[in-house]
């Protein structure tokens, strides 16, 4: 069974990431597995943020993860599509490549937010950290416009 892994970012491009991450699981009789990473808080590089306040926002995050990838997981159930939910905490690119290897992922679907080059020069894009080191074909829905 080919499994389709579709990171989500819980931007307003994942309903459509996990649509078309629907589509291609029927047409190849697969599966999905929608994928969260879970990034630390920005003020951890400041090391200014006591470890209880720290623990509680990783913690909130997992929850508020949790919950929007068990709602788009319905969304697939209701569609007679079998389909995992996972997140991770970490960088999201190398989590990414490492879930596509150790699935193994037949496709990526993914979203791109098309920030600009002067935003990927100075903080890199997901999309683009993904596409160069990808173990498998990888579909790019742009955030804008409609499907």
């Amino acid at each position: 069974m080919k499994t389709i892994l579709a990171p989500v970012d819980f931007s307003s491009v994942t309903a459509r990431v996990v649509a078309q991450a629907g589509e291609l699981a029927k047409a190849f009789g697969g599966s999905v597995e929608l994928f969260h990473s879970v990034a630390p808080p920005i003020n951890v590089v400041t090391y200014d943020m006591p470890v209880e306040s720290f623990a509680k926002e990783i913690e909130f995050a997992q929850e508020q993860a949790l919950k929007k990838l068990a709602e788009f997981k319905r969304t697939l159930d209701a569609q007679d599509i079998s389909c995992t939910t996972k997140f991770t905490q970490g960088n999201a690119v190398s989590a990414i490549l490492e879930e596509a290897r150790a699935l193994p992922a037949a496709f990526i679907v993914m979203g791109s937010h098309g920030h600009g080059a002067l935003y990927e020069l100075l903080a890199g894009s997901t999309t683009h950290g993904v596409l160069h080191r990808t173990p498998c074909p990888v579909v790019v829905l742009p955030s804008g416009g409609k499907r």
